[in-house]
This record gives structure tokens, sequence and C-alpha cells, in this order.
């Protein structure tokens, strides 16, 4: 596929898929396997992997490669392969970047370095964004998501990026709406920009984004996918009517739980989830009743 046709399809909806584990800690290729088996077709735009609902922090980089590998044999075109290559070195990001387009990878998704936060200056990280893409032969979309990383992008810097023509996109997890159309009013013209953050989706695309990388289609994946059609036919009310149907899933489940609830709603909603990798723990049962009630009450009388 060719740079201008991955960049024509970020748009539309991506799963940032979760990583099984076996009992032993293990990475659950099998589970893995199944759960993109059952996204495949379907409707999404592509999938990310090794992202934070991957946990990626918590992986290995074998690990990390290994997951692209089992993806590209799954996932196929037009549905893009995004793989989450973000690690704090300009040197290593690179290089990961790289292993990770050698196994299929179609584009790559890059977190700032965000440790030795005092130096990273906008000029810093611009720097080191622009050498990975610069070394990268895949199209590299930027990652913000400071309630993780501790570190807020600087729009102007965002709008420089943008002109880079290996710099494609970003996904914007703050949840800020006026921060998403400072970035719309600062980038050109066709850099993608997704919301990584459900709360805006709507919003999100009356203010022009391209679509969402959203937590929630790993379990309600449909639901995300006709909010997003919706609102492509013109049908507002209908694209608003479902989305409050996806903030019952955010309120109750994302938002309290993070990852170790997206698993234990995909284990209740057929696809494979488990326990979360340590330090991170697996929900509670009582915490798994209230995910199911969430599951029940968001999607009763839905038929999407």
């Amino acid at each position: 596929m060719t740079h201008r046709e991955i960049v024509e399809r970020l748009q539309g909806v991506f799963t940032p898929v979760v990583t099984p584990f076996t009992r032993r800690g293990k990475l659950d290729e099998g589970a893995f396997r199944s759960n993109l088996w059952k996204y495949a077709g379907i409707g999404l735009s592509g999938i990310v992997v090794t992202g934070s609902a991957g946990e990626a922090p918590h992986l290995t980089l074998r690990e990390r490669l290994r997951l692209v590998e089992i993806a590209r044999e799954v996932v196929k075109l037009p549905e893009l392969l995004i793989a989450g290559s973000g690690l704090e070195s300009t040197v290593h990001t690179l290089e990961l970047s790289r292993e990770m387009v050698a196994r299929g990878a179609d584009a790559v998704l890059l977190l700032p370095p965000a440790y030795y936060k005092p130096a990273m200056r906008p000029d810093v990280v611009a720097t080191h964004f622009r050498s990975v893409a610069d070394g990268v032969r895949a199209p590299a979309l930027i990652y913000s998501i400071p309630q993780f990383t501790g570190y807020r992008m600087d729009v102007a810097m965002i709008g420089r990026l943008s002109r880079h023509p290996n710099i494609v996109g970003i996904k914007e997890s703050s949840g800020d709406l006026q921060f998403v159309q400072a970035i719309r009013r600062e980038v050109r013209r066709n850099f993608r920009v997704l919301a990584g953050a459900a709360p805006l989706l709507v919003e999100g695309l009356k203010a022009g984004i391209a679509g969402g990388i959203l937590g929630q289609s790993n379990f309600e994946p449909r639901l995300c996918i006709a909010i997003y059609e919706a609102f492509g036919q013109g049908d507002l009310r209908s694209a608003e009517r479902l989305h409050q149907r996806l903030m019952i899933l955010v309120r109750e489940i994302t938002a309290p739980f993070g990852v170790p609830g997206i698993k234990a709603a995909l284990d209740l909603s057929g696809y494979r989830g488990g326990d979360p990798r340590p330090p991170l723990l697996p929900v509670r049962a009582g915490a798994r009743r209230k995910i199911a009630a969430a599951l029940k009450q968001a999607r009763r009388g839905l038929d999407v």
C-alpha cells in the first residue's frame, strides 16, 4: 500500500486492541488471534497494537514485535495495522519503528518522550518526532495522552510537525475539545486528527476530525462504527443518540476501571480479555457486576 493510500484510509474507527496473557503471564497468541478474527470485516478501519489499551509499557520489545507479526497475518487490506512504537530514546524508538514496519505495520504511533520532562521543550520533542519520521519507511502518527505521560503538547509544535511529509496525523486522547479544535486550526488540511477519547467523538467529528481510536471498540465495535457512519450520512440525531449509549460504557467501565475494565468487558462480550499484566490488577467481583450491568444498559434495545 502506498503512503497516500494509507493516509486516505486513516479515517473511521480503529480498535486499540488489548494484549491477552496466559495464566502464567505469557502472551496468549491464540486469544489475540481470536479477537482479531472477530474484528475482521465488520467495518473497522483498522486496529492499533501495542498501544495504551494493549499494555505496551508492560511488554518486552520481542513481545511487541510478535504481536505485530500475528496481527499482520489476520488484518487484511483495506483495514490498516498501526503499531505503537513509542519509547523514551529517539534511537530505540526508531529501531523499534523500523522493525515493526518490517513485520507488517502500515503506520507507527509515537509517544512523546516524557521522563526528562523539564528538558522536553517543544523544539526537543519536535526533533525527536522528526528524526523518527525521517528514518522510518511508513507514515507516522504522534500520540497526545497527557493524562499518562504528564506532557501536554504545544499546539504550534503540532502544526509545524504536520508539515513533515511523513508525519500524517495525531491520536489526541486528552479529552479537551478546545485543544482538538486548536489543533485542527493549526495543522495542514489533510493531516488526520483521530480522537482517542470517546466523549469527544461526535463533537470532534463536527470539528473536522477524521475518526477515533477508541478503547470501547474492543468490546462494542459496532456501536462505535454506527456513530461514525451515522454522522457521515448526515444523521446527527442518530449519531448523538448512539453516542449517549457509548457514554454509558465510558462512565461505568473505561473511566473508573481502565484497562482491567476493558478486559473484563471483553470477557463478558464473547471476546478474550483475561487478566492484565502486573502491576495492574484484574477487577474484583463487584466491579465485574457493574461492568455487566453497564453493558446490558448500553445494549438494551440496540440493533447496530
